[in-house]
């Protein structure tokens, strides 16, 4: 009888479309989910977008997961669904807000400006 191997892939996923510089680099995962992720990235995306068949309960149970019919369990469920949540999130950016140059002066700022000009002439004398 053959042993089958739930989610066997002979490539390395990299997932270098949304992580360029690697799943290892984006510190969005733990080592363990990074080495599941390259062994069976390949067989856990081709089992969500249908070009592969499972072969086994257990890949037949992950497709539901995937479809929403179930709440992810295995840590293949666990680690799949981390990555589609991370690789659909909105991109955060860092950006400071445009300010007007009228809107920086204040009349705290003022009041600010005229108790140092002050405190420095007393030092001055």
């Amino acid at each position: 009888m053959d042993n089958i191997t739930s989610f066997y892939s002979s490539r390395t996923f990299y997932g270098d479309t949304y992580f360029p510089y690697g799943l290892d680099r984006s510190g969005e995962f733990t080592i363990q989910q990074t080495t599941l992720l390259k062994k069976h990235g390949w067989a856990y995306q081709g089992l969500t977008e249908g070009s592969r068949e499972p072969v086994t309960t257990e890949e037949e149970q992950f497709i539901a997961m995937c479809q929403g019919r179930r709440e992810p369990e295995s840590a293949h469920e666990k680690v799949w669904a981390l990555y589609r949540e991370k690789i659909s999130a909105p991109p955060f950016n860092v950006s400071t807000p445009s300010v007007k140059a009228e809107n920086l002066a204040s009349p705290d700022a003022d009041a600010i400006d005229n108790d140092f000009d002050s405190h420095r002439q007393r030092e001055v004398s």
